[in-house]
């Protein structure tokens, strides 16, 4: 995947993102080529491949672009307890159902939950006490567990289709009920 700076690079590789979600929202991901992208660009295949290597690459680089805003959002927040990072991460997330809805149908969770568990873990997003944690290793446990289950809330959520769609401040509260933290 293209890391450098040029600046038509990086306009071309904006306008790949664009086609290629553009393009996920009438077809699958299996559907799609690279043909097809490109064509939706107007920018040669060659281009394509100095940028990127698959079109699982193109979802990759979005999500390190989401997960990096993310992190940036969340140092600008004190998160005191659980319930604080529950209504954080998902009032971020919401501003990226559809994209990532359209990650979710076209089977590739898998690649959102890693992200997810790789930059909110490094990203020190859940560094408060737990409770009854008391060691760094349990500590990482834990983590790990609060981390899984709100990303397994958002792909439920991003599934849901029924009329009446559980909203995303709900969900936080949810999440405070089910743990017992305060809100």
């Amino acid at each position: 995947m293209y890391q450098g700076t040029n600046p038509s690079a990086i306009r071309s590789r904006e306008e790949i993102i664009r086609a290629f979600f553009s393009l996920l929202q009438n077809n699958s991901l299996e559907e799609i080529s690279i043909k097809q992208i490109m064509g939706a660009t107007d920018l040669s295949r060659q281009t394509f491949y100095q940028i990127f290597n698959s079109k699982d690459e193109i979802l990759e680089y979005y999500l390190d672009t989401v997960f990096e805003s993310f992190i940036t959002h969340s140092e600008r927040h004190t998160v005191n307890n659980l319930c604080d990072a529950a209504k954080l991460f998902f009032s971020f997330f919401e501003k990226y159902e559809d994209t990532l809805r359209l990650i979710v149908y076209n089977g590739k969770s898998g690649v959102l939950q890693r992200k997810c568990r790789e930059y909110l873990q490094k990203g020190k997003y859940i560094s408060y006490s737990l409770h009854g944690v008391q060691t760094q290793q349990e500590q990482e446990y834990a983590t790990t567990f609060v981390i899984s289950g709100m990303v397994a809330m958002l792909e439920q959520w991003l599934h849901e289709t029924g009329e009446t769609p559980m909203d995303t401040e709900y969900l936080a509260k949810l999440i405070c009920r089910i743990t017992g933290s305060d809100l």
